[in-house]
C-alpha cells in the first residue's frame, strides 16, 4: 500500500502542478505562476520515479508469496485513492492563496465607448462610461439599471462619492463645456434633477473635482464662479463668485467645507494661484488663501478630502510639482516632492490612459501618511510602494511590491490592498510592511493597467477597467 501512496503523491502532483498554471503558460512574460508551482512539478516526477520502482518491486514480491494480480492491484488503488487528499493538502500549502475568475459583466456596446470611472457602493458599482451610467451588482455581475447620457454629450465629470444615494455627474459635447449636471438616484438609476450650468471650460486631465457632493449639497464649477444645488431637488441653493479674473480648477467636498483651488489672472498674464474654503451648505465665504505658485497650473488634483491633500504642477519647469496637505484652516502643513533624488511618486495613471471623469489614483491618504506607487530613476512602471508623512513631508519607508503596481484602494480599519503583479496584498500604512496576499490565478490577463479595485463579498474582488469593449471585461470578480 506504501507504494501506493507514493504513486498516488505522483497523480496527485501532476494534477495539481499542471493545472494550476493559467492558460497553460506563466512566468517570465506570462501571468505569474502560483507559488510551489515548480516544486509541485518537481516532486510530481520525482513520486513518479520512486512510486513505479516501489509498485514494481513490492508487486514482484507479493506475487512470490500469494499468486495472482488480483491483491497488489487492489493495495496499489487502495494506495493511490488514500494518497490523492494528503497530496491535494501538500500542494494547497505550497501554493499559496489564489484568486479564480468567478464572473464577467458582458463587453461594452458599442465598441466606441470606454469607461471614465465608477461609484463603489455598498453591493453594487456604478459605472460611468461616455455615454451614460451602468450600475453592476456584486453578487453575480447582472446589470440593475442603465441609463442613457443627453445626445451627443459625453460624461465628463463625476463626483468622488455618493451622499446619501445620490452622485453628482456632469456632461458635454465634444469641444465644448463639461455644463450638463445630473443628480442621480444610484439606488433605483433615476434622473432626480438636471440643471445647466455656466461654463465649465478648461476641463481636461489629470484634475477632476469639477462637481461634488456633500451636506446636502451639490457643488459645481463654473467658469467664474462656484454654484451649490439641493443635492435631491436641484433647486439652486447659492452662488459665489471669485473675482474679476478669477475661475475655479478643482474643488474638494467634505465635513461641511468645500475647497476650490482659484486661478486669477491679469488678461493673459498669471496672477495667482488660491485655495478657497466656503460652507458648503450656505457657500459662505471661508478663508482664502495662496498656494505656493507662480505659474499656470498643468495638474491639480485632490488625493484626499480629509485632510485636504492636494497634488499640483506648474507649467513652469522649476516651480511646484508636488503633494500639499492642509490643515482644518487651510494652513500648508507640508509638502512631498513628487520627484526627489531616490525615486518619484506616481500618483496617477497617465493621462488619456484610464478614468478622465474620476481618474484612477495610485495613491491614498490614510490619517497623516500619503502611500503612493513609485518609480527608481529612469523607471516607466512602477514596482513599489512608499509611504511619506504629509506633515514633514519626509520619507517613511519603503516597499517593493513584486510587481507592476495596478491599484491601491483602502480597506477598514486603516488598511490598504495593493493590486501588484496579479498578486492582491494587504498593506500596512504606519509600517509599510505588504502582507503577502492571494494570487489572481485565472483572470490576471483580464486585468487593465488602469483597473480599479474594489473589495466584494465573500473574500472576493472587483476589478473596474476603463476598456471594456472586448480587450478586457469592464468588471471582473475574482474569489477563492
Amino acid at each position: 500500500m506504501v507504494a501506493g501512496l507514493v504513486a498516488g503523491l505522483a497523480l496527485a502532483f501532476h494534477w495539481f502542478g499542471w493545472t494550476s498554471i493559467p492558460g497553460n503558460a506563466c512566468g517570465g512574460r506570462f501571468s505569474p505562476c502560483p507559488e510551489g508551482t515548480t516544486p509541485t512539478i518537481l516532486l510530481a516526477f520525482l513520486c513518479t520515479f520512486a512510486g513505479t520502482g516501489l509498485v514494481s518491486w513490492r508487486v514482484a514480491e507479493l506475487t512470490k508469496v500469494r499468486p495472482g494480480k488480483a491483491l497488489p492491484a487492489v493495495l496499489v488503488v487502495t494506495g493511490v485513492i488514500l494518497a490523492l487528499w494528503p497530496g491535494w493538502q501538500a500542494y494547497a500549502w505550497m501554493r499559496g492563496p489564489v484568486l479564480d475568475r468567478a464572473w464577467q459583466a458582458p463587453v461594452d456596446r458599442p465598441g466606441t465607448v470606454k469607461g471614465v470611472g465608477n461609484w463603489a457602493l455598498e453591493g453594487a458599482v456604478v459605472r460611468a462610461r461616455t455615454d451614460g451610467l451602468t450600475s453592476y451588482d456584486l453578487a453575480d455581475g447582472h446589470e440593475r439599471w442603465s441609463m442613457d447620457a443627453p445626445v451627443r454629450e459625453s460624461a465628463c465629470a463625476m463626483s468622488d462619492t455618493v451622499v446619501d444615494g445620490i452622485g453628482v455627474i456632469a456632461f458635454g459635447r465634444e469641444d465644448e463645456p463639461c455644463n450638463t449636471v445630473w443628480g442621480v438616484d444610484t439606488a433605483s438609476g433615476r434622473r432626480l434633477w438636471e440643471r445647466k450650468i455656466t461654463g465649465g471650460a478648461g476641463f481636461g486631465p489629470p484634475t477632476d473635482g469639477r462637481v461634488a457632493a456633500d451636506s446636502g449639497v451639490a457643488v459645481a464649477l463654473e467658469d467664474t464662479a462656484v454654484r451649490g444645488f439641493a443635492l435631491r431637488a436641484g433647486v439652486p441653493r447659492w452662488q459665489l463668485d471669485l473675482g474679476d479674473g478669477c475661475s475655479p480648477v478643482v474643488a474638494s467636498s467634505a465635513a461641511g467645507r468645500t475647497r476650490v483651488v482659484v486661478e486669477c489672472m491679469s488678461g493673459s498674464a498669471f496672477r495667482s494661484l488660491e485655495l478657497v474654503s466656503l460652507d458648503t451648505a450656505t457657500g459662505t465665504h471661508v478663508r482664502r488663501a495662496a498656494l505656493p505658485a507662480e505659474s499656470h497650473w498643468e495638474a491639480a488634483m485632490v488625493l484626499s478630502a480629509r485632510p485636504f491633500t492636494l497634488w499640483l504642477k506648474e507649467k513652469d519647469d522649476r516651480g511646484t510639482d508636488a503633494v500639499l496637505s492642509f490643515d482644518d484652516r487651510d494652513r500648508l502643513r507640508g509638502s512631498v516632492k513628487v520627484s526627489e533624488r531616490e525615486e518619484d511618486l506616481r500618483v496617477a495613471v497617465d493621462a488619456g490612459r484610464g478614468f478622465d471623469a474620476r481618474p484612477a489614483l495610485r495613491a491614498v491618504v490614510v490619517g497623516d501618511v500619503l502611500v503612493t506607487a513609485v518609480t527608481k530613476p529612469g523607471e516607466d512602471v512602477p514596482g513599489a510602494v512608499s509611504g511619506y508623512r504629509l506633515g514633514g513631508g519626509g520619507r517613511l519607508w519603503h516597499a517593493g511590491a513584486g510587481g507592476p503596481i495596478t491599484a491601491l484602494t483602502r480597506l477598514t480599519g486603516n488598511r490598504l490592498a495593493v493590486l501588484a503583479g496579479g498578486r492582491i496584498s494587504s498593506l500596512d500604512p504606519r509600517t509599510g510592511h505588504l502582507g503577502k496576499g492571494p494570487l489572481i490565478r485565472d483572470g490576471a490577463d483580464d486585468v487593465a493597467e488602469t483597473a480599479q479595485l474594489v473589495p466584494g463579498r465573500d473574500d472576493g474582488w472587483i476589478l473596474v477597467n476603463a476598456d471594456g469593449t472586448g480587450i478586457t471585461p469592464p468588471l471582473l470578480r475574482v474569489g477563492p
